[in-house]
């Protein structure tokens, strides 16, 4: 079964998936968007009357909502053009019994089971954080069959 190779590419559509797995997985996010919401909210709601409320409230449902989701969108995309080593950066993956090691044009680098933070699994990804927000995205459409059953346990390993 060692040692498991996977290449994976870093498009901008896989960039994208990553951050906002990553970025919903946070409960300082879910904080940080009720926060907003409230510091909004409170005068507004503070110096309305009975049916004003209805209005401020379909309000922040129909329009801020969408403005932080466009401009969440927005900073994402301008991350990864911003930065030409992520851009198309082809990564392969090699998983040994006790390390795996990156290897990339950025070079190689090796790390135990022990580095990883968290593996996160989606529907179209594996995601191996390394820390709070860095890690390696990997299609499970380019996975073999014993890769993703690997790459399945490394995530009920790492929750």
């Amino acid at each position: 079964m060692f040692p498991i190779r996977i290449t994976t590419l870093l498009t901008e559509e896989v960039y994208k998936r990553f951050s906002w797995a990553i970025l919903m997985r946070r409960k300082s996010f879910i904080v940080y968007i009720i926060v907003i919401l409230a510091l909004i909210l409170y005068p507004m709601i503070m110096s309305a009357e009975g049916k004003d409320i209805i209005f401020i409230a379909l309000f922040t449902i129909l329009v801020l909502l969408p403005v932080l989701f466009l401009s969440l969108r927005f900073r994402i995309k301008r991350s990864y053009r911003k930065n030409p080593l992520w851009q198309n950066m082809e990564t392969t993956l090699i998983f040994d019994r006790e390390t795996f090691v990156a290897q990339s044009k950025r070079g190689e680098f090796h790390y135990t089971y022990d580095d990883i933070v968290k593996v996160i699994m989606t529907k179209q990804d594996f995601y191996i954080l390394i820390g709070e927000s860095t890690g390696f995205a990997i299609e499970k459409e380019n996975c073999t069959p014993e890769a993703l059953e690997f790459l399945l346990e490394l995530h009920i390993e790492h929750m």
